[in-house]
C-alpha cells in the first residue's frame, strides 16, 4: 500500500522530519541545488520573453559551448532529423526542437553538470539516476508517438524530469547527520516522497502544468483518471518498461500490474513489438540526452 506523505508528522526527528522540512522549503520556493549552473536560468529567462528573437536565444545558449553542442546533437538525433541533412547552425536547431524542449534540455544539461561536480561518494548514484531519466524519457517519447496518446516532446520532457525529486533528495541528504540517518527508512521515504518533491521543483521552474502533474502523480497508479491525465499514464508506462528493455521476461507482469497500460491500450505483445521496433531509436536518443 502506498504511503501518504501528508500522514508524516512534521515534528518527527531524523529523516522523516527532514523530509517534512524539505517539503516546506520547496513550498516556499527555496530550492537548494549546489553547483547548479545558471545557464538554465538564463535560457529560461530569454525563452519567457516572447519578443526575444531567435538570434538572442542562440546567443545565450552559444555562450556555453557544451550546452550548444548538446542542443545540436539532440536536433540531429534520429528522432528529430527528418532527412540525412545535418544541422550545424544553432538557430536552425532551436527551430527544430522548439522552445519547451530547448528549455528542458538546458535544465537537464545543468542537472547533469551538477552531478558531475558532486562529491565522489554521491557521483555514481546521481549518474545512475541521470541515465535512468534519459532511458525513461526515450521510452515515453516512443510510447506517446506510437500510441498518439500524448505529445511526444512533452512525454520526453516528463521522462527526463521524472527523477528530479530523487536527485534533489540525494543531494540534500548531506544535510542529515550520520546519527539521524537510517538507510532503510531513507530509501522508503525517497520512494514515497520523490514525486511530490519533483512536482514542487518543476512548478517553481514554471514547467507546463501537465508535466508537473504527471511527475507529481507518477506513483499513484490507481488514481481516478481524466481525459487530461494521459501524460501521467505515458510516464508510468515508461518507468515500468525501463526494466523490460534489459529483460523482456518482465513485460508480462509489468503490463498486468500497471493499469496505465490498459488505459493506453497496450498489451504485453504491443510493448514487445514497440521496444523491438524502436530499440535503436531509444538507444540513439538516450545517448543524445545522457552524454
Amino acid at each position: 500500500m502506498q504511503a501518504h506523505p501528508q500522514d508524516v508528522r512534521p515534528d518527527e526527528p531524523g529523516p522523516v522530519g527532514f523530509i517534512q522540512r524539505l517539503s516546506r522549503e520547496l513550498a516556499a520556493g527555496e530550492i537548494r541545488l549546489p553547483s547548479f549552473p545558471d545557464i538554465a536560468l538564463r535560457v529560461q529567462q530569454v525563452l519567457e520573453d516572447t519578443r526575444a528573437p531567435r538570434t538572442q536565444v542562440a546567443q545565450v545558449i552559444g555562450a556555453d559551448a557544451a550546452l550548444a553542442a548538446r542542443i545540436l546533437r539532440l536536433a540531429n538525433s534520429a528522432f528529430f532529423r527528418p532527412s540525412s541533412h545535418q544541422i550545424t547552425d544553432l538557430q536552425q536547431a532551436l527551430t527544430r526542437l522548439g522552445n519547451q524542449l530547448v528549455r528542458c534540455t538546458a535544465v537537464s544539461f545543468s542537472l547533469q553538470q551538477m552531478t558531475l561536480g558532486s562529491g565522489e561518494a554521491q557521483r555514481p548514484m546521481l549518474q545512475k539516476l541521470w541515465r535512468q531519466g534519459a532511458l525513461v524519457a526515450s521510452i515515453a517519447y516512443v510510447i506517446a508517438r506510437d500510441t498518439k496518446a500524448a505529445i511526444p516532446d512533452e512525454a520526453l520532457m516528463t521522462g527526463l524530469m521524472h527523477n528530479i525529486g530523487r536527485l534533489y533528495l540525494s543531494v540534500s541528504q548531506t544535510r542529515l547527520s550520520t546519527e539521524e540517518f537510517d538507510g532503510k527508512v531513507w530509501v522508503k521515504l525517497v520512494e514515497d516522497w520523490h514525486p511530490r518533491i519533483a512536482g514542487a521543483i518543476l512548478k517553481h521552474w514554471k514547467f507546463p502544468p501537465a508535466i508537473v502533474a504527471a511527475v507529481a502523480n507518477q506513483n499513484d497508479w490507481h488514481r481516478d483518471c481524466g481525459a487530461d491525465d494521459v501524460l501521467t499514464d505515458v510516464l508510468v508506462a515508461g518507468v515500468a518498461l525501463q526494466f523490460c528493455v534489459f529483460d523482456r521476461d518482465l513485460l508480462e507482469p509489468a503490463v498486468s500490474e500497471v493499469p496505465a497500460f490498459k488505459r493506453l491500450r497496450l498489451s504485453a505483445l504491443d510493448c514487445q513489438r514497440l521496444l523491438a521496433a524502436t530499440a535503436e531509436q531509444i538507444k540513439t536518443l538516450q545517448a543524445a540526452l545522457a552524454q
